[in-house]
């Protein structure tokens, strides 16, 4: 019991640590002066969407990026090998700078790599073919680009229209990352772009390669490559880009999976930049998520089971002292009142009481930079009551799926 004990302080001790930290980073990086294009300066964009079987969304992707406010762009649809009419409605957007070609299904890597050979564009776009995004994403992207040193540029990534109690759990997980990620901007520390939406300077591509198409996640492997050549990944509060979340279980936990599969694999891979030579990335911010990861599975499976004793154990105790179960006005009386003494004497509920309102600061935060009202009061109970499970489970699934099996498959 007193490992069990250790280990939860000091789960709480890291965890307030680098909250404070990445708090102060965030401080101290919106003090920094950064270098912008003007509107005058703005280099030319190409916009690769790479499609699979998508005639159920491709058409609103091609209508949102149609209307983007950027000066001078080209739109590239890649149809990988689409059994469904994903190439026929494409097709009816081609025109000035619309351009939609058909190759044989390979994978979303090789099809972003097709679209990098006939670029034109100065700056490359990934887009996923159910994303939309608003229309100064663009502009407010590449602006970052002015600073050399920067190779590619992150969005504001939103879950568009949560219905389902697992989309709107993702939607608080998703608004609260615009927060954490333009803390770890300010450390010079993005490990992962997402796919959906992300930014690149095409002169990257052709001197260190292109997307690696074996690789499952592709897009993370492309951050964690601009990161080990000393480069910089930015991040663009003010880009709102909406991905459509699964909302099933199954879909959700095959999504995560193929994650965080994709994100061990590629730390093995680029195991070099947990060093102090990679300055915050390799010292702090990938070494205690980590480190989270293992606290959060422990911390999340132990109070699980401790829960269930705990119901039995009071089942017990009520039975042993021949409780009235059949006064429900009395036994709900007594639950209430034993239950609330456990929960608010227990330093770890004072704790995740503390998360609660800087969750909600996070919140506040990213709406006010998406430029949004959205009313989360119930969703924030959601998040804290299922995200931890939900986390630890898909980061359980992983690890097996990362000793017993070789790959997971893009599809």
């Amino acid at each position: 019991m007193e490992f069990i004990t250790l280990v939860i302080y000091l789960s709480m001790f890291i965890g307030i640590f680098a909250l404070v930290f990445y708090v102060l980073s965030f401080i101290e990086g919106n003090k920094r002066k950064r270098l912008f294009y003007s509107d005058f300066e703005l280099p030319k964009v190409s916009v690769i969407i790479p499609a699979y079987n998508e005639e159920e969304t491709i058409e609103r992707t091609l209508l949102s990026i149609t209307k983007s406010d950027y000066p001078d762009f080209e739109v590239l649809v890649i149809d990988d090998g689409s059994k469904d009419r994903t190439l026929e409605i494409a097709k009816k957007f081609e025109g000035k700078y619309i351009r939609v070609f058909h190759k044989e299904n390979g994978g979303k890597g090789t099809a972003l790599n097709f679209g990098i050979k006939h670029a034109q564009g100065k700056i490359i776009f990934s887009m996923d073919a159910d994303t939309t995004v608003a229309p100064q994403s663009m502009k407010n992207m590449v602006r970052y680009f002015k600073e050399q040193e920067v190779m590619s540029v992150t969005p504001a990534m939103v879950i568009d229209n949560p219905r389902s109690v697992l989309q709107r759990v993702q939607s608080i997980e998703y608004l609260a990352g615009l927060f954490l990620r333009k803390s770890f901007a300010s450390l010079k520390s993005i490990y992962i772009s997402p796919g959906a939406f992300s930014a690149y300077r095409k002169s990257f591509f052709d001197k260190y390669g292109s997307y690696d198409e074996k690789n499952i996640t592709e897009d993370l492997e492309m951050a964690l490559r601009i990161q080990s050549l000393n480069y910089v990944t930015e991040n663009c509060p003010d880009a709102p880009a909406y991905t459509i979340a699964p909302s099933r279980f199954k879909e959700l936990l095959i999504q995560r999976r193929r994650w965080y599969f994709g994100l061990i694999k590629n730390l093995l891979n680029y195991k070099k930049i947990i060093s102090r030579k990679y300055g915050d990335l390799g010292s702090f911010v990938i070494p205690i998520a980590i480190v989270s990861v293992f606290f959060a599975i422990f911390i999340t499976t132990y109070f699980f089971f401790k829960i269930l004793f705990e119901v039995k154990k009071e089942i017990l105790f009520l039975n042993g002292i021949n409780f009235d179960f059949g006064n429900m006005v009395n036994f709900n009386f007594h639950i209430v009142e034993r239950f609330l003494f456990q929960l608010f004497s227990n330093p770890v509920v004072l704790f995740v009481i503390f998360f609660m309102f800087v969750l909600i600061a996070y919140l506040r935060y990213a709406l006010k930079k998406l430029d949004r009202s959205v009313k989360f009061i119930l969703d924030v109970p959601l998040f804290l009551l299922f995200f931890s499970v939900l986390f630890s489970l898909w980061w359980i699934v992983s690890i097996v799926y990362s000793f017993f099996y070789q790959e997971i498959k893009w599809r």
